[in-house]
């Protein structure tokens, strides 16, 4: 409510936001605060954004417009813009860049970009490789599948993107946050937090069987575990930008989610 209140205080004709302060703004505005009409542009990224919550946001009018961009690569490089808007894609590549998708699906860009990370070597030329899984279509549009260091591979052979089935999981209303692991294992299981503390062990399970029946076999989540507190940057699960510390969660919870794997039902 704090934000939304600032937002509209200061009556800005522009933003930019990750997923989750969108997520927060919206849910401010579902209980009473209002928006102003000020607002002309919104860009929304640093993470996967969810096709739900763009459309909640889209269907009260705000103008939220969904872009990738890298702090190596001078920050934006994709984004939608008023009458040139793809549904699931990030956008068309801006005029200082160049966009394309290497024989492995990794993202890759050339142009104007950093000239390297502290301690290490200088970055050599204008091009860099994202680290990032996309797919750009006939019209240029790039879509985002998730980090090319987190894909797993299933026992039966699968490639999925945790990201993009978190990202399915937490635009439920009942799921704030989740964690995918399913590293050679026969099927998938999630570290969940729960949206509020007294969501009940079968509202939580009924709300990812929702989630499930909108994905395929191989990507959907069999089991879970609950965490016992949400990931922040001061247990060291979150990062201080808002992103999940997929190895430290899986490291937390490790025992637990072994034990996922050993029961039978």
């Amino acid at each position: 409510m704090r934000m939304a209140a600032c937002i509209d205080r200061h009556r800005p004709e522009s933003l930019i936001l990750v997923p989750q302060m969108l997520q927060a703004w919206l849910g401010a505005l579902a209980q009473g605060a209002t928006a102003p009409d000020s607002l002309r542009f919104c860009a929304v990224g640093g993470a996967k954004v969810g096709t739900q919550l763009l459309a909640g946001a889209q269907n009260r009018g705000m103008p939220i417009f969904e872009g990738y961009g890298l702090s190596e690569c001078g920050s934006v490089v994709c984004l939608n813009r008023p009458g040139q808007v793809r549904a699931g894609s990030v956008g068309r590549a801006l005029g200082h860049t160049q966009v394309s998708i290497d024989a492995d699906g990794e993202i890759v860009v050339d142009g104007p970009c950093f000239l390297g990370y502290v301690g290490d070597a200088l970055h050599a030329g204008n091009r860099y490789r994202t680290g990032d899984l996309g797919a750009m279509d006939a019209d240029g549009f790039v879509s985002i599948n998730g980090r090319r260091r987190n894909l797993f591979i299933t026992a039966f052979g699968r490639n999925v993107s945790p990201e993009w089935v978190e990202t399915e999981l937490t635009q439920h209303p009942l799921i704030a946050q989740a964690v995918v692991h399913g590293e050679a294992r026969e099927f998938n299981c999630a570290v969940i937090v729960p949206r509020r503390a007294e969501v009940s062990e079968a509202a939580l399970s009924g709300a990812i069987a929702e989630v499930n029946r909108g994905l395929p076999d191989y990507a959907q989540v069999s089991r879970h575990l609950r965490a016992d507190e949400a990931f922040a940057p001061s247990n060291e699960l979150l990062t201080s930008n808002g992103r999940v510390r997929r190895d430290a969660v899986i490291a937390r919870y490790a025992v637990a989610i072994e034990s996922l794997y050993c029961t039978t039902d």
